[in-house]
């Protein structure tokens, strides 16, 4: 079973490299709710992480899924990381 997430390209890049298996760039609600979707017919991924800003972009669809009778796959809305300040020069 695999882990896919629905994030910024910053939190996608992360957690790639902490292991996830798919990571899905949404910057809009078009390409949320195609990657979704993608994520819903592979039968491979059993856990669908969501940050907050894309959930916010297609709530209905994440209300669908979430009050589907299917047990696999789960969705999980996580909190964004957000974006870093500026750097302390000294």
């Amino acid at each position: 079973m695999k882990v896919a997430l629905l994030a910024s390209r910053r939190m996608v890049m992360g957690f790639l490299l902490g292991g996830v298996h798919r990571g899905y760039v949404c910057e809009d609600a078009e390409a949320s709710r195609a990657h979704l979707d993608a994520c819903l017919k592979d039968s491979d991924i059993g856990i669908i992480l969501v940050t907050r800003t894309v959930a916010s972009m297609i709530p209905d669809r994440i209300h669908d899924v979430k009050s589907s009778s299917d047990l696999i796959p789960v969705i999980s809305v996580i909190p964004d990381v957000p974006e870093p300040g500026p750097f302390c020069t000294g």
